[in-house]
């Protein structure tokens, strides 16, 4: 569920005075991580790395506030739940778009990842979840 906030009373006021105007208010980090200690854990846990390494982006941006708004038009909006976008090859030899909900318990987020990266590879359609703020 997502409500709407007023931009100046949160920590991202003087954030989205700056970008609110702006035609793609969006900022991408980039660094390099080790992940040779998460490739051992998928292997021992016989899990798929991609959906380990979404958990971990899950579990990181749920500790940061700011994860939790997002502007739509000339509101900003704080949502309760976080969900992890990923891309899915479908079996038409195309592409669809998946919206994974964070789970902080490791077992059930694998069980969406798996049951809804599935269903969207065999139905050729893409799952979005209106409700959370997608990562």
């Amino acid at each position: 569920m997502k409500h709407e906030i007023t931009p100046q009373e949160s920590k991202r006021g003087q954030a989205y005075s700056l970008w609110i105007k702006s035609p793609m208010p969006m900022v991408t980090l980039t660094k390099t991580f080790d992940i040779t200690r998460l490739q051992k854990i998928a292997k021992q846990r016989r899990v798929k790395l991609n959906m380990l390494l979404c958990w971990c982006i899950g579990k990181a941006a749920t500790q940061i506030e700011e994860f939790y708004t997002l502007p739509e038009g000339d509101k900003l909006f704080r949502y309760d739940r976080i969900a992890i976008n990923v891309i899915v090859n479908n079996i038409k030899g195309g592409i669809n778009s998946c919206d994974i909900p964070y789970n902080d318990n490791l077992e059930t987020f694998n069980n969406d990842y798996k049951i809804l990266t599935q269903k969207t590879a065999d139905s050729c359609e893409s799952i979005f979840k209106e409700d959370s703020m997608i990562i």
